[in-house]
């Protein structure tokens, strides 16, 4: 019997076995740094190609990580940055320093001005076409061009943002656009403005990579292209169910924006932009937006619904910005605002109606 104290041997590490220790991490060193290189290569590619670019995916996520940032109100989550610039779908964007994309107004309106303020999403915001091409500046112009006793000048601010919906579009209006006293408010609803407020989150430096923006637009499209998303009809037939938390949120946001506005004794008009992919026939979303018109007519919200005026001028294609994004050009825009401009003309206080001038004419320039 062995009576010696047991001692702990220390454990050794046999030559073989730390060789192999040292080559996993050198391997593993090499995989890293190999990855990182590529990706790094890969990034600065995707900036160089997406520098000025038509990709409507890559392009609208430039113009989130650009020119927008979270806000603390959840109903609004996110707006634009003040005197923000980036060159988005093929233009240059510059907001001014209430963020607008416009040019600078003073909050108090100038006595001799009617203002009037449009509200809306990408599509009065301007997406793929110049500021001077946008719904706002082109009426801005017409309105200026008429001869209309009582008002020397018109301004038409644009406080379109992106990938908002109405709720976000009805809390704008109060946190920003509210402000400058305007005489008549015109909000552009589109088809997928019953979606739910998102809730915006600061990505930090990840939110910065062209190549992770990549690769996620590539998935969803992917996607879409193998079914497992809904395809665009479908979408926004969706958003119109009845039990779509959004579709109520939007409706009671117009609600209460006829009141706000019928308060402060401004004029509101709402403008109802279809979806230009299917309008010169069958138009496949008019039992949707006729729940929209049946809550601002219990409002006593006057509607123009803008397809009528847009059908039969060529192709739907042919009002697209590109043949892949089917956002209002210039020669849509034009269109639009034939419809706009007459209301307009007809319902200024009667001072000023009472010896306005025939409607003038809208130039359009050739599509891009």
């Amino acid at each position: 019997m062995n009576n010696k104290p047991h001692v702990a041997e220390d454990k050794v590490i046999s030559p073989r076995t730390g060789h192999r220790l040292r080559s996993v991490l050198v391997n593993f060193a090499v995989l890293v740094f190999t990855v990182l290189f590529f990706s790094f290569l890969a990034e600065a590619a995707l900036r160089l190609k997406f520098a000025r670019s038509l990709d409507f995916s890559m392009e609208m996520w430039k113009y989130a990580a650009q020119l927008k940032h979270p806000v603390p109100d959840p109903r609004l989550s996110f707006a634009h940055v003040p005197n923000g610039s980036a060159f988005l779908m093929g233009v240059p964007v510059s907001t001014n320093s209430h963020g607008l994309r416009d040019r600078e107004y003073t909050e108090e309106k100038p006595k001799d001005v009617y203002r009037i303020v449009m509200l809306g999403d990408s599509t009065t915001f301007g997406w793929g076409v110049a500021e001077s091409d946008t719904t706002a500046k082109i009426l801005e112009q017409a309105l200026n061009s008429a001869d209309v006793p009582g008002h020397r000048r018109f301004e038409v601010l644009n406080a379109g943002v992106g990938n908002y919906g109405t709720v976000q579009e009805y809390t704008h209006y109060l946190t920003y656009d509210r402000a400058f006293h305007p005489d008549l408010v015109i909000l552009e609803y589109f088809i997928n403005d019953a979606e739910p407020v998102p809730v915006e989150r600061n990505p930090g430096l990840l939110g910065k990579s062209y190549l992770l923006a990549f690769v996620i637009s590539r998935y969803d499209s992917m996607m879409r292209f193998t079914g497992r998303r809904p395809n665009w009809k479908e979408y926004y037939a969706g958003l119109y169910r009845d039990d779509n938390p959004g579709l109520e949120g939007a409706e009671k946001a117009l609600t209460s924006l006829a009141t706000t506005t019928r308060d402060d004794r401004t004029q509101l008009l709402v403008t109802i932009l279809p979806e230009l992919h299917e309008i010169n026939e069958s138009y496949p979303f008019t039992s949707e937006q006729q729940k929209i018109k049946d809550v601002l007519a219990s409002n006593r919200v006057p509607v123009i619904d803008l397809i009528d005026g847009l059908r039969g001028h060529g192709p739907e294609s042919s009002l697209w910005v590109t043949p892949a994004d089917d956002h209002p050009n210039r020669k849509a825009n034009t269109l639009i605002v034939a419809q706009e401009l007459p209301w307009i003309l007809q319902n200024l206080p009667s001072e000023a109606s009472a010896g306005a001038t025939t409607t003038p004419a809208i130039t359009s320039r050739p599509t891009r």
